[in-house]
């Protein structure tokens, strides 16, 4: 005899319910990692975009009368006052970037004799910058996503 009104569900179809499942949340995963590292990237590119505009607005208000830089390494990034990057002054701000790597750190900015470095300096009173260059960040584990930031001699960045 045969029962027609059975109820529960199969051994196959919990299967198949499950495998389903998990193909959907495998590719959400998958989406949610890459909109993450991309939100990173736009994060940290605006959080060293806003760090370079308040080292020119020092400068340009001759904060403790003097002119006002960032150093860049791969992994971090300072403000400085002087015209000099002085690595032990208690008054440096070092900002360390996790998960982000600045490419070619030690060659971004160039001043007007073609010398090259990991400083940008914005003169003090006028705010324009000594030096010129593009900053460019990616993601350690993924190089495909980059972002630039550039600084013009009239310290404009963008």
């Amino acid at each position: 005899m045969f029962i027609k009104n059975q109820r529960g569900l199969s051994m196959i179809e919990l299967l198949i319910v499950i495998s389903v499942t998990s193909l959907i949340i495998s590719m959400g995963f998958n989406g949610y990692k890459t909109w993450h590292k991309k939100i990173l990237l736009i994060d940290t590119h605006d959080t060293i975009k806003s760090a370079l505009v308040r080292t020119q607005q020092l400068a340009t208000a001759a904060a403790g009368s003097n002119s006002w830089g960032m150093h860049f390494t791969t992994s971090s990034y300072t403000i400085f006052s002087g015209d000099t990057y002085d690595q032990s002054d208690v008054n440096n701000k070092t900002w360390i970037l996790n998960g982000i790597e600045i490419q070619n750190s030690e060659t971004i900015f160039s001043d007007a004799f073609g010398v090259y470095g990991p400083d940008v300096i914005f003169s003090k009173f006028d705010g324009e910058a000594n030096n010129t260059g593009t900053i460019s960040i990616i993601l350690s584990i993924d190089n495909s996503y980059n972002k630039n930031i550039e600084v013009k001699s009239s310290g404009q960045v963008n």
